[in-house]
């Protein structure tokens, strides 16, 4: 069977990241995979200090969540990043856990992740889409990096109130999942 863990970014558990995320958890489940879902803002996740203590082993000398979340990273085959877009980049919940990742390179700066895939979904109320680029260079930059396979990516703009997000880009979730699946 094949895993997947979404990194739900949002401190909100039915707003719009939700109701984008949903048709992606739900396809994934009706093929068979498992998916775990880490609600982040539920999670206590310290900022990296820049130790790289985590490099020889892969393992952070902060004692949190972040021992979790590399778990459920490590295994799985697809990572979603699911968040709002706050300020042009992703809630501060996943950054705090996108920053600890360092922990996924080894000494040689190799990756201990590679091979693995990951989608991203985000969501944001302006109607330009260009309010999203910022964070999606960060994710294909971080993807690069640790050798992950960007498999795609839903961004849904206009989404101001609960409730808020276009339908085509619900279908476009679905669809995405049903690429990876």
């Amino acid at each position: 069977m094949k895993n997947a863990v979404v990194l739900f970014g949002s401190p909100r558990k039915k707003g719009n990241t939700a109701e984008l995320a949903r048709p992606v958890i739900a396809t994934l489940k009706g093929k068979g995979w498992g998916v775990r879902t880490l609600y982040l803002n539920d999670m206590n996740i310290r900022p990296c200090q820049g130790c790289y203590t985590c490099l020889p082993a892969g393992v952070c000398r902060i004692q949190d969540d972040m021992k979790d979340v590399r778990k459920y990273i490590m295994e799985s085959d697809l990572i979603v990043y699911a968040t709002p877009i706050y300020w042009f980049g992703p809630s501060g919940q996943l950054k705090l856990a996108m920053d600890r990742s360092i922990a996924f390179m080894d000494g040689n700066f190799a990756s201990r992740v590679k091979g693995k895939k990951a989608i991203t979904l985000t969501t944001f109320g302006d109607d330009n889409m260009d309010s999203c680029r910022p964070a999606i260079d960060m994710f294909t930059k971080t993807f690069d990096l640790l050798g992950v396979t960007y498999a795609g990516q839903v961004n849904a703009p206009g989404c101001l109130p609960q409730g808020g997000v276009g339908r085509e880009f619900v279908e476009k979730a679905k669809e995405l999942a049903e690429s990876v699946a």
